[in-house]
């Protein structure tokens, strides 16, 4: 029998992210968390999680607000109405800011200089390859763009309300490297390790999500090509089953390029999409690691512990 949550690990999955919630704003004396209402499946389960944060606090005596930012920026209509709705059915404090503003001085007045710039040093030795897929690279570069520029909405009002941002990021998408670096992740991640494919939908139903938005068609909501099936080139249970198995086969989705070199053979499954979703993984590790620090020892410096003043 396929995977299949059980509706009492549903139910543990809900009350245990509701309850770490609860208990990080209580002993962080936080009273406000915030959360960009995309429309989207993943920021609607983020929102009823906050709800029912909040309504757990109040057993405390500790005061929790949910605020929900919608942040059109050339957005389709239907996406800003499902955000409004989510945040309409949990709950939340709702803020629309329009973005396409700033979005546009951006584009016109800065990003034109820098692009001409980067076509100059892109023709230096090296760069063909680049040139060659400027058109798409420039149509993800403008959504990561409005990504960015909803979080740095997400964040100056967290800050003025002296809370912190939830961010709304799922398993299957962070093995894929489908996010945008500064642009997604905020202060506490409840879904961060729930498949998309093959569990979030099911916990979506129980916390009960309304049925236009579990049943939409994926999308990044920032244009770069349409449906996320189109970007990821594969549907969400496909993405998960292959992951499932290449990592029960050894397969480390922080590891060598090499491992594409003896990919194994999964039953029911296409070589083809086996290899593009372990290739796609594998390039998405810079972004999992995060920055990366040289340490003090490795450059030669002494341990602070060592210094005598």
């Amino acid at each position: 029998m396929a995977y299949k949550l059980t509706e009492n690990q549903i139910r543990t999955v809900v009350e245990r992210g509701s309850k770490a919630l609860a208990d990080y704003c209580i002993n962080g004396n936080l009273h406000y968390v915030v959360t960009g209402s995309s429309g989207g499946l993943d920021s609607a389960v983020t929102l009823a999680f906050a709800e029912r944060a909040c309504k757990l606090v109040k057993t405390k005596n500790h005061a929790l607000i949910s605020v929900a930012l919608v942040m059109p920026c050339e957005s389709d209509h239907e996406d800003t109405k499902k955000g409004l709705l989510a945040a309409q059915t949990f709950g939340a404090q709702t803020i629309t800011s329009c973005l396409d503003p700033a979005f546009a001085c951006f584009t016109e007045k800065i990003k034109k200089s820098l692009d001409d710039k980067i076509v100059e040093i892109l023709t230096k030795p090296g760069g063909s390859n680049a040139i060659a897929n400027w058109n798409w690279s420039e149509r993800v570069a403008q959504g990561n763009i409005k990504a960015r520029l909803r979080m740095i909405t997400l964040y100056h009002a967290a800050k003025m309300l002296n809370g912190m941002v939830l961010s709304t990021d799922n398993l299957s998408e962070y093995w894929m490297g489908f996010w945008t670096i500064c642009g997604d992740v905020g202060d506490f991640n409840i879904i961060q390790n729930i498949m998309k494919g093959r569990e979030l939908y099911d916990i979506a139903r129980f916390l009960g999500i309304p049925e236009e938005i579990v049943k939409a068609q994926p999308g990044d909501g920032l244009k770069v090509a349409g449906t996320a099936q189109t970007q990821l080139g594969a549907d969400y249970p496909t993405i998960d089953t292959i992951m499932i198995q290449l990592i029960q086969y050894g397969f480390d989705p922080n590891g060598s390029n090499r491992q594409l070199e003896n990919l194994p053979q999964l039953a029911g499954v296409d070589p083809i999409s086996i290899e593009m979703v372990a290739g796609k993984c594998l390039r998405g590790t810079y972004k999992r690691r995060g920055t990366v620090t040289l340490s003090r020892e490795y450059l030669g410096l002494p341990a602070i512990e060592d210094i005598e003043l």
